[in-house]
């Protein structure tokens, strides 16, 4: 039976028989023979022994078989003296004792333990593109231990029945001397921060999208092509970008442009310390009822934080949608909700927020297989606004319109196209109070409404509760209460507003007199699966009498691989029977399968006045190589009869991506597709250009060149040499290619304005007693703009001595500090039951040695106990001697005589 005379219920059937397959990804079980690591599957773990969790993160993949993690990150977490040694393929050392010892051959494929050797297994041990990828089960057994790795929680837990050397020395750090806290290793203020001025000129980075298709059917055929071009760059001491977009038949037919200063530390305007100032295609927000959020052509200046919340209780997403591209709603992980690529290139999306933490993702996937993620986080509950602190906001801007369209204009009406003018500003009156007050002016429906909004905003316990008064002048008045809030794990949201006259706006319509809300949500388990559910209704009383009451369940699966959502909405009209729609059912897909990666939402009308099948799409990919895809789009609409299948191929190259495919629908017509994908952007550092498959215009970059600091002074001199094969990281947002032969690396895809700690990957340098100067230096990137920075790579000493009590006998269990020359700890030990004390891997340089604060306080001494403590080329180990402490303020020193270098 071909497509055509396929008949649409059968149709509907067969896709939902898809999404059927779809659900059940959770419970698949796949070969781990043939595996590969691939982007999608990457996970990333913090080390937990006991109660602690380890500084150093380590990567891994989701296999079909469980969980693998890179070997390199294990031993340097656990400081195993173990080389890996990448030109033989080689891993020799031993494991936490010199009588264990242990050896991996890749070669041979053979494992080595003490005098135990075997082949490696399949499922043992992947190949990845940061090295090698053991599997937990495989690693514990080799080690003698056992790793249980959480995926949710991002931990890896390591237990032991007997004791390990550094287990202990945990143990006997927490016994020591009453020690605090360890700085949160996600706090990047001990860092260096890149200086990133803005620049009168900066040559752009461009984003390029474009599409041609022929279809041909009913004896007819049409060519259409499609482009979008997306750039961003610097100008006149700001940051700007535009999209420029085509019609159906290439021509230019809208250009979007803004011009912009964002600054999260609130630091724009001198004494109006505004965070973002923006002119062009900007965003207007609203009030709670006053108003309408929007978009346009004007200007837009706040000194709110970037992710403040448009209203309260609620936040309005949007952002950049290229041709082709999808894009997928998250909420602490939970999928809500999907948007097709539409005419006007932009997403978004109104999403409700919980009372505590709302971790906010829009996942992006492209034509060519790309997957792009942008996050924000908002925090909903006490001191929305500090104590003291007024926070403002003000613009103006011409409502849907684009700054520049071409043709005859924008299409649609120009209703609801005026100019919008707009201010707003909330002040903290103590750290559970909140008041604001707001002014709209806009056209709705080619009349002008001109309103005025107050606001108080109270924590209670657990609880926040807004309340708000707005005045549309001389046409009526409205009144709204909303509360956010938790009773045990759940989380409940609950509003209502009523209208005392003719009062509309872009929140409340026309036929709306009043309406209250209830809606609760909560995470339950099944097993270890975290299945967040929630039920909420909605009753509205319409100007005419009538009700309508609408009703929401809603339950998920936060899978390993994936998640699912379904849904169920009822609505109902009283009086008035040919409104309803019935009850609708729902879901929401995003899962891997047998090596597939499959998305879609489908929805079915059990009853009213539309029954039947409404919607499906559904998206299928499969990697056939690491640079090529296969992908199948399914798509069926109730409301036009119309099924189409498209398949295509997707070839990923250095420079650019190529998708070709074929389209048939049920009314058989056929038609082929090309569409390409490539960025362009400025080589700050090599010169010239250069070009990637990579979003480069709209997401951040750092350059950054690495050095090998021979004088450990930490600057770059002419002569000291770049290091080539190094691998720069910028935590969980990925890493670069390799350096070249001049040091050079590029990390993109970062996210614009948050602060990213950029960073070696130790693993890769050359030689073990080479090590990272500083840990790294933090950016703030900039869409378009790569942040150019410097890297040390320094060679390393030991630093040794003795430490006793004012009595002379040994004192183990102190903590010790090195300090270099601005005062900074660039490392801490603690010394031994005998009082040595070894501090290893230290860069070149002049250092100062202290007790920690937290030792100084219980033994009642100073803190300074030897200074003039050099390492150089000609100087790799400083032995300190003997330091006896001898008082609050001063200590005895005794070097020991210079002995040759090792």
């Amino acid at each position: 039976m071909t497509l055509r005379a396929l008949p649409w219920r059968q149709a509907a059937v067969a896709l939902i028989a898809a999404a059927g397959l779809l659900l059940g990804a959770g419970r698949a079980v796949a070969q781990g023979n043939g595996y590969t690591p691939v982007e999608e599957d990457q996970v990333l773990l913090q080390l937990q022994v006991k109660n602690r969790r380890m500084v150093n993160e380590i990567r891994g993949y989701q296999t079909p078989e469980g969980i693998c993690v890179d070997l390199a990150d294990v031993i340097q977490s656990l400081d195993m003296p173990i080389r890996l040694d990448k030109k033989s393929r080689r891993a020799t050392g031993w494991i936490f004792a010199e009588d264990q010892a242990f050896s991996i051959d890749r070669d041979s494929n053979r494992v080595q333990i003490v005098n135990n050797e075997r082949l490696l297994q399949p499922g043992e041990l992947y190949d990845s593109p940061e090295g090698w990828c053991v599997d937990t089960d495989a690693l514990g057994g080799w080690f003698g231990v056992t790793f249980q790795a959480n995926v949710r929680a991002s931990v890896l837990v390591l237990d032991s029945e007997r004791p390990l050397p550094f287990i202990e020395q945990l143990e006997r750090e927490s016994r020591a001397a009453r020690l605090r806290p360890e700085r949160d290793p996600r706090d990047l203020s001990a860092y260096p921060h890149a200086a990133q001025p803005y620049a009168l000129w900066r040559m752009p980075s461009i984003d390029v999208v474009a599409r041609t298709d022929y279809r041909a059917g009913h004896g007819r055929g049409r060519a259409n092509v499609n482009y979008e071009v997306f750039a961003s760059g610097e100008i006149a001491m700001a940051s700007y970008d535009l999209r420029l977009a085509s019609d159906s038949n290439g021509m230019p037919a809208s250009l979007r442009l803004r011009a912009f200063r964002m600054d999260p530390q609130a630091g724009l305007l001198g004494p109006l310390k505004a965070s973002q100032i923006m002119a062009g295609d900007v965003d207007m927000p609203s009030g709670n009822l006053a108003g309408a959020s929007g978009v346009g052509r004007g200007v837009f200046l706040s000194n709110r934080p970037l992710s403040r919340p448009t209203r309260f209780g609620t936040t309005v997403v949007r952002g950049t949608l290229p041709l082709g591209w999808d894009a997928e709603l998250y909420r602490n992980g939970q999928l809500l909700a999907y948007q097709g690529s539409n005419a006007d290139g932009r997403y978004e999306f109104e999403i409700g927020l919980l009372f505590g933490r709302n971790d906010i993702e829009v996942k992006l996937y492209g034509p060519q297989g790309q997957v792009r993620s942008e996050t924000q986080s908002i925090p909903v509950g006490q001191g929305a606004v500090a104590p003291g602190h007024l926070e403002y906001w003000a613009g103006i801007i011409q409502r849907n319109r684009d700054l520049i369209h071409f043709g005859r204009g924008p299409p649609g009406g120009a209703a609801d196209r005026g100019w919008h003018y707009a201010i707003g500003a909330q002040y903290g009156l103590d750290r559970r109070t909140v008041v604001g007050a707001s002014g709209h002016s806009l056209t709705l429906e080619g009349a002008r409404h001109d309103y005025a909004e107050l606001s108080v905003q109270r924590a209670l316990g657990p609880m926040l509760l807004n309340l708000t008064a707005a005045q549309d002048v001389s046409r009526g008045r409205a009144y709204h209460a909303e509360m956010l809030g938790q009773i045990g794990n759940i989380n409940v949201h609950a509003e209502s507003f009523l209208t005392d006259g003719p009062f509309v706006s872009g929140l409340i319509g026309p036929n709306e007199k009043s309406s209250h809300r209830l809606e609760i949500d909560t995470v339950t388990k099944l097993g270890r699966m975290p299945v967040p559910l929630a039920a909420g209704l909605r009753r509205t009383t319409r100007r005419d009498g009538r009700e309508v009451n609408e009703y929401l369940m809603r339950g998920s699966l936060i899978l390993p691989r994936g998640s699912l959502t379904g849904f169920v909405v009822r609505r109902q009209v009283s009086g008035g029977y040919d409104e309803d729609e019935g009850m609708l059912v729902g879901a929401l897909a995003n899962t891997r399968l047998l090596g597939l990666s499959l998305r879609g939402e489908a929805q079915y009308r059990l009853n009213g006045a539309r029954r039947g099948f409404d919607s499906a799409r559904m998206t299928i990919e499969k990697a056939l190589s690491d640079r090529s895809d296969l992908r199948i789009d399914i798509e069926h609409s109730a409301r036009t009869g119309l099924t189409e299948l498209e398949a295509g191929y997707v070839r990923h190259f250095r420079k650019l991506s190529l998708l070709a495919g074929a389209r048939i629908d049920n009314r058989g017509a056929l038609g082929a597709n090309l569409a390409v994908n490539f960025s362009l952007g400025p080589d700050p550092l090599g010169g010239g250009w250069r070009m990637s498959r990579e979003k480069l215009a709209e997401r951040g970059a750092a350059a950054v060149s690495v050095f090998l600091d021979a004088d450990g002074d930490g600057r770059r001199s002419p002569d000291e040499e770049p290091l080539t094969g190094v691998n720069v990281t910028a935590g969980q947002f990925g890493s670069s290619e390799p350096t070249n032969d001049d040091g050079h690396a590029i990390v993109e895809g970062l996210p614009p304005f948050e602060s990213v700690l950029i960073s070696i990957d130790e693993s890769s340098l050359p030689d073990p007693f080479l090590m990272s100067r500083g840990g790294g230096i933090v950016v703030t990137p900039r869409p378009g703009v790569p942040a150019v920075i410097e890297l040390a790579v320094a060679p390393t000493g030991e630093v040794e001595g003795l430490l006793t009590s004012p009595e002379g006998t040994p004192l183990g269990g102190a903590k010790l500090e090195l300090l270099d020359a601005r005062g900074q700890v660039v490392s801490r030990t603690m010394s031994e039951y005998d009082g040595f004390f070894l501090f290893e891997r230290i860069p070149y340089g002049r250092y100062q040695l202290q007790l920690a604060d937290e030792t100084r306080a219980v033994l009642g001494v100073g803190a300074a106990l030897a200074d003039a403590i050099e390492l150089g080329p000609d100087h790799t180990l400083d032995r300190v001697g003997t330091i006896r402490l001898q008082g609050a303020t001063t200590v005895a020193q005794a070097r020991d005589p210079p002995l040759a270098e090792p």
